[in-house]
């Protein structure tokens, strides 16, 4: 009687153990903690992904990453900023007037395909070909009476930029704008195109107060995130 209860005894801790610890060719499961979800704004096009970005961070971010690359290829096409050969020019005539033709010797631009292939980097085909289109009546006669339609058309005939000799050259303009950049913010995301606002305010302290607002749009063409919308009144 005593081994009987001997032998129950044993096989009831053996069952116990079993329902404790499983057989051989069970695992022990584990119950994993839900990771907590990380807020994170993405920005297509830029580095500006997978960490949380507050707004003034963006802000900054997107101005040196999208805004300041593409207004200083702007500032290129519309107003031939790049450096020059001031000792390698022609003259070009319209009427009495006399247009200088400078040496561009920036390595970027050996030519006016260069130019267009650059400005296809930011800009959308159409924005590209309107800005290769310019010219000299587009920047120095508009809202300006004193040119007569005469005079206006002789304008038209200088493109900013030409090529002669195999060499490119540009009507060498300056023009500053009366604003500067303060901030950026992102309107509203798709995945092919995005909207923002850009502020420009007046920089100098001394004079009235300019606070404005302007709306550009950059889209998705092609695999490539391009502007198609691109104001630049404030430049």
């Amino acid at each position: 009687m005593k081994k009987l209860f001997a032998l129950l005894m044993t096989a009831a801790l053996l069952l116990g153990l079993t329902a404790c610890f499983g057989s051989n060719g069970d695992k022990p499961t584990t119950v994993q903690e839900p990771t907590p979800a990380q807020t994170t704004i993405v920005e297509a096009g830029t580095t500006i992904a997978a960490a949380p970005v507050s707004p003034d961070e963006l802000s900054q971010r997107l101005i040196e990453e999208i805004f300041r690359p593409a207004i200083e290829m702007h500032g290129i096409l519309c107003l031939g900023g790049v450096s020059y050969d001031f000792e390698d020019r022609f003259e070009s005539y319209q009427g009495d007037n006399r247009w200088i033709y400078t040496r561009v010797t920036d390595s970027r631009f050996s030519s006016k395909a260069a130019l267009e292939a650059a400005a296809r980097e930011f800009f959308s085909e159409e924005l590209t070909q309107n800005y290769l289109s310019l010219t000299l009546e587009d920047m120095i006669s508009e809202g300006n009476e004193s040119y007569d339609e005469t005079q206006r058309e002789a304008l038209r005939q200088l493109s900013l930029f030409t090529e002669k000799d195999g060499k490119l050259y540009a009507l060498v303009q300056s023009r500053g704008g009366n604003l500067s950049l303060k901030s950026i913010r992102i309107e509203s995301e798709s995945e092919s195109k995005i909207i923002y606002t850009l502020r420009a305010v007046s920089p100098w302290e001394d004079e009235p107060v300019i606070d404005e607002e302007y709306f550009y749009a950059r889209e998705l063409i092609n695999g490539k995130w391009v502007f198609t919308v691109f104001p630049t009144d404030w430049v």
